[in-house]
């Protein structure tokens, strides 16, 4: 090669490495666009999206889920999405793939792991029980279920401090936490697993009564209970922190024993179910018991798939208490170098369904920081709720959408509402869920 080509080559090589560190989206963007997009998934596995599907994202500009980039040098926030079973599977990678595909530059970039889950979910480590969340500046992930049953002063560290990114431009974390109406989630969760083929294999071999909580310390099995885990922070009358008063404790210890007094009245206790697994007796039951029974698993089961409803409710409240924790720290400490933050915004799927377009764009206000324009930001959001809308049109593509509706929901909703065993427990939650999506909508 001659000199001068081969200077000219090196100039081009130089700009090109420069432009894609500044700007990791839009050379993903363009990247996809010359040779196409990969059908894999993070870490390098094999999507369960059958390509239609994927085309049907390109068509919307949506990032690759699978693209990792170091954190924006101008973006100082962690930011973490935490959903539960039923509370927005697809809706938090959809968020994900918005915020980095449709705002290159602007806001948080994936890690390494892509749209999914680092961590186990419902799992911790047995001598500090919140799970270990390493976050690192400038980049955004999502977290399905984790288990934050330790101190707020604990919590705070974990967030604050356990990453692998301390240098002094971090400002704290920001974390979106979608959550649900607990009778909206119920009746989903009961729809969603009562269905041949079934979605989820775990329905043939979960124990759905199983409250044991274990895990291995040093190679040692501790074994606990779920309702160890989760009625210190719910067995209060008052959090402060939301402030919200029940008059009575939010959930009881004899509240969690009845619901699972019920269900092991129901699970292998019925002529011709006594060896049935759990997908047996959700499509052998009728409506109602079928619904208890999985709406026992998603309150009280311990230790695979389940108790998701109380570990929701457990996290809004921690979430909160964290929150006012790190701040009264600021506020007591006010000498003491930069002050980190953490903020909390709580969005609800139900609100999602109803309102696709506002929700996106509240979401986009809360990550995205204020220089990014207002209307570019409204234009997504509609972009959003076309793209969620096609998406509904395509359910088998995506086994996890939701949209809300079943011909029995609103019956067996106030089939759970009368209940003398489900009905309290999950009515006080409900006010917990609405008394944190309150204090958000008013940030």
């Amino acid at each position: 090669m001659a000199p001068q080509k081969k200077s000219i080559m090196t100039a081009i090589a130089v700009v090109i490495i420069m432009v894609a560190a500044q700007y990791p989206a839009t050379i993903q963007s363009f990247g996809l666009l010359l040779f196409g997009r990969h059908r894999r998934g993070a870490m390098g596995r094999q999507s369960a999206l059958p390509a239609p599907f994927y085309q049907h994202r390109q068509l919307f500009g949506l990032s690759s889920p699978f693209i990792g980039a170091r954190s924006d040098s101008r973006y100082d926030f962690s930011v973490i999405i935490v959903s539960y079973h039923k509370t927005g599977h697809d809706l938090q990678m959809d968020l994900i793939d918005f915020i980095t595909g449709q705002f290159p530059g602007a806001g948080p970039q994936l890690t390494r792991f892509g749209n999914k889950s680092p961590l186990k979910r419902r799992r911790h480590p047995p001598i500090t029980p919140c799970a270990r969340i390493h976050l690192q500046t400038g980049t955004i992930m999502v977290q399905h279920a984790p288990d934050l049953f330790c101190t707020p002063e604990e919590l705070a560290h974990m967030l604050l401090e356990g990453g692998d990114d301390h240098q002094k431009r971090e400002r704290g974390i920001k974390i979106i936490h979608l959550v649900r109406n607990p009778f909206n989630m119920a009746v989903s969760n009961y729809h969603y697993h009562a269905q041949i083929p079934t979605p989820e294999p775990w329905v043939r071999s979960q124990n759905p009564c199983d409250i044991q909580h274990m895990e291995k310390h040093k190679g040692e099995l501790i074994n606990e209970t779920f309702s160890d885990m989760v009625l210190p922070t719910l067995s209060k009358m008052k959090y402060e922190s939301l402030g919200v008063s029940f008059g009575e404790k939010l959930v009881t210890r004899a509240e969690f024993d009845g619901v699972l007094g019920d269900c092991l009245s129901l699970y292998q206790t019925k002529p011709g179910l006594e060896n049935a697994n759990f997908l047996d007796h959700l499509m052998n039951y009728d409506p109602p018991e079928g619904l208890r029974l999985a709406t026992a698993e998603l309150m009280i089961q311990g230790h695979d798939n389940g108790g998701d409803i109380l570990r929701m409710a457990n996290n809004i409240v921690k979430f909160k208490q964290v929150q006012k924790y790190v701040q009264k720290s600021n506020e007591e400490n006010p000498t003491e170098g930069r002050k980190k933050e953490v903020q909390v915004y709580t969005m609800s799927l139900d609100d999602f369904i109803a309102n696709p377009s506002i929700s996106a764009l509240k979401f986009f206000d809360f990550v995205l920081p204020s220089n990014v324009p207002r209307k570019r930001k409204e234009e997504v959001a509609l972009k959003y709720e076309q793209y969620y809308q096609e998406k509904k049109k395509q359910p088998k593509q995506s086994r996890h959408i939701t949209d809300g509706k079943s011909e029995n929901s609103v019956q067996l909703k106030e089939y759970l509402r009368h209940n003398p065993t489900f009905g309290p427990p999950l009515s006080k939650m409900a006010l917990l869920v609405e008394a944190a999506l309150v204090d958000s909508r008013n940030m």
